[in-house]
């Protein structure tokens, strides 16, 4: 994965020797994400607008809520750490919607980026398709399809980055077809731009009135097609991008409790439908108070940041986890079971005493975790529940001595 080093000098030199470490180098192209020293981070900022791209930007410095409130997404106080924060970061898992169709063993995930953004052309004239296909190739990936039903069935499919649609097609129409893209939840968001000889203002005021994002009328050249495209392209990832940052806790990179509460419907959601149990964890810091009144507050949100990377370490693709305010974590765990989920959280309450020597601070966690059956799913309650039932089992390991598992006991 490509990273960028940005400034000069041994801070520079000792940064790439640590991301080597961990498999993160530096080569041409587009980076994944930044790292430098905080004198470098006004530079950074730029270097990433100008690039374009969304990719975190981690700090050298050893105070993180400063580098984070002058625009870093992270640091670290060593080169190592800001490796290993920076690997973490990339692994982080995305925030994502409950698709219509997933599969129940591996829910659909839309966070991952292409190599080139994929654009689906629905025209059903075959050679100002064909044309359409060369003309758009050289920059990105195409796919095309010759009527309304099959592009239908092909977004769902393919989850295309933006859909050049002609408004007059057999069948269904373009009108149609844009509408039964926004009824589906997995291309509600697809950017789309109209193509049509009908260019008046009536019939571009009905497609933008629709939810499409332009409308191109024909004749075009190459050149207006290539800049709507490449507009609308950057537009959508502005939008997503600052989705995320709405969804994202700024100190962890986790996402935080707004995100946690729609992905806790949606899994229960999926739970129910599957017929698999659900289980959630509730983690929670131990002593942050005294190290905030002995270390200073930045050695406190240091604390904070190991406990959110020892969560991520020990998650499995499906698993999810947030920020739930302060110094709690909750982890959901689909497919799991009650025993399993108390396997997980002694596994992170081991690696949390591992993490206080590499941190040099005393960074431990109380656990509570409960689940839900797949019986206890028709109830609509159930996510409600199973959030309170394992919010009292951390609260009897806090009560019972701190730096403990507790399982919430299942309903019979």
């Amino acid at each position: 994965m490509n990273v960028r080093v940005v400034g000069a000098g041994e801070a520079a030199e000792t940064l790439r020797s640590a991301l080597a470490r961990v498999g993160l180098v530096e080569r041409a192209g587009e980076p994944a994400a930044f790292v430098c020293a905080f004198d470098d981070l006004p530079r950074a900022i730029a270097m990433r607008e100008l690039a374009q791209v969304i990719g975190p930007i981690v700090v050298l410095g050893d105070d993180a809520a400063s580098a984070i409130e002058a625009g870093a997404d992270d640091a670290g106080g060593t080169p190592d750490e800001v490796a290993r924060r920076l690997s973490a970061r990339l692994r982080a898992p995305k925030v994502s919607r409950l698709e219509d169709e997933a599969p129940a063993e591996a829910p659909a995930q839309t966070g991952g980026k292409r190599q080139k953004p994929l654009i689906l052309v629905v025209e059903d004239d075959e050679d100002a398709r064909m044309l359409l296909t060369e003309l758009l190739r050289p920059r990105y990936d195409v796919d095309a399809v010759g009527d309304g039903e099959t592009a239908l069935k092909r977004a769902a499919e393919l989850n295309p980055d933006l859909v050049l649609l002609d408004l007059f097609l057999p069948g269904m129409d373009g009108f149609g077809a844009l509408t039964g893209l926004r009824r589906n939840s997995r291309t509600a968001d697809t950017p789309v731009i109209f193509l049509s000889a009908q260019g008046d203002a009536e019939t571009k005021s009905q497609g933008l009135s629709l939810g499409a994002a332009d409308y191109l009328a024909k004749p075009f050249s190459e050149q207006e097609l290539m800049a709507r495209v490449d507009r609308t392209l950057k537009l959508t990832a502005q939008k997503e991008h600052f989705r995320a940052l709405a969804q994202t806790d700024g100190l962890t990179g986790l996402p935080n409790f707004r995100s946690f509460h729609a992905r806790l419907e949606e899994e229960v959601a999926r739970a129910h439908r599957y017929g698999h149990p659900l289980a959630c964890a509730m983690v929670d810091l131990d002593g942050l108070k005294e190290i905030n009144d002995k270390l200073g507050h930045a050695a406190g949100n240091r604390a904070i940041v190991a406990l959110a990377d020892a969560v991520r370490e020990e998650l499995r693709d499906t698993d999810f986890a947030a920020r739930y305010g302060g110094d709690e974590f909750v982890v959901l765990l689909p497919q799991t079971n009650d025993l399993q989920g108390a396997q997980f959280a002694e596994r992170l309450r081991r690696r949390l005493i591992e993490l206080s020597q590499d941190a040099g601070l005393p960074v431990r966690g109380s656990i509570g975790v409960a689940a839900v059956t797949a019986d206890e799913l028709d109830s609509p309650d159930a996510a409600e529940d199973l959030l309170r039932r394992a919010d009292e089992a951390l609260y009897r390991a806090k009560r019972s001595g701190r730096d403990r598992v507790e399982v919430a006991h299942l309903r019979r």
